[in-house]
């Protein structure tokens, strides 16, 4: 996976959003960020499912390719169809940690130095969702002082949740390919009114 590639192309979405929202131009939007990532962590854990310990289906949500174009209803027009609701949520995760790497000037982060960083995740599944609930706060309470150690821990949690075996289990591949076709929906949705 190319990150400096994502990092580049969360810049180009969120200057197209910018462009579709110029209110939000010149302010700080670090608070609702956060809030939507920490929401799209949320969403993700439910898709995941492991959590929900009251259930009997605690089976994540995700099989098979991530989104593919087309429909399977006749009489129905093309549209994106979920495939793997569990990578979409995670990709939607990453959407918001790229984009907050990008206005705090934290998007040097490539893969030799994610691989050289170790695991970052929690034993479990569960302790590493509360986890990165945890630094998403952390990356928005902190002293500027500390903001990009705690960006850097939350974005290699982050990643060690979707490739670690014990965790979601993504491969790199699926991670970046998910992220380009969400990139090109997010990109029509500012384009349609969204």
């Amino acid at each position: 996976m190319n990150l400096q590639k994502l990092f580049n192309m969360q810049k180009q979405l969120d200057d197209h959003i910018m462009d579709e929202h110029p209110e939000l131009k010149g302010q700080d939007n670090l608070d609702w960020k956060i809030l939507a990532l920490q929401v799209e962590l949320g969403e993700c854990a439910n898709e995941w499912r492991g959590f929900k310990k009251w259930s009997n289906d605690q089976e994540p949500r995700g099989q098979g390719t991530y989104l593919e174009y087309g429909c399977k209803c006749e009489g129905v027009g093309n549209r994106w169809v979920k495939k793997n609701p569990l990578l979409e949520e995670y990709v939607d995760c990453l959407h918001f940690i790229l984009s907050i790497g990008n206005d705090l000037g934290y998007n040097d982060i490539t893969e030799e130095w994610v691989s050289e960083q170790g695991d970052y995740s929690e034993e479990t599944t569960t302790d590493t969702f509360i986890l990165l609930l945890e630094h998403a706060a952390d990356v928005y309470t902190y002293e500027k002082a500390y903001r990009q150690y705690m960006y850097e821990t939350l974005f290699l949690a982050f990643i060690a949740l979707g490739l670690d075996e014990r965790h979601l289990g993504f491969t790199w591949q699926q991670i970046e390919k998910a992220y380009l076709d969400k990139n090109e929906v997010n990109h029509k949705r500012q384009n349609t009114g969204y």
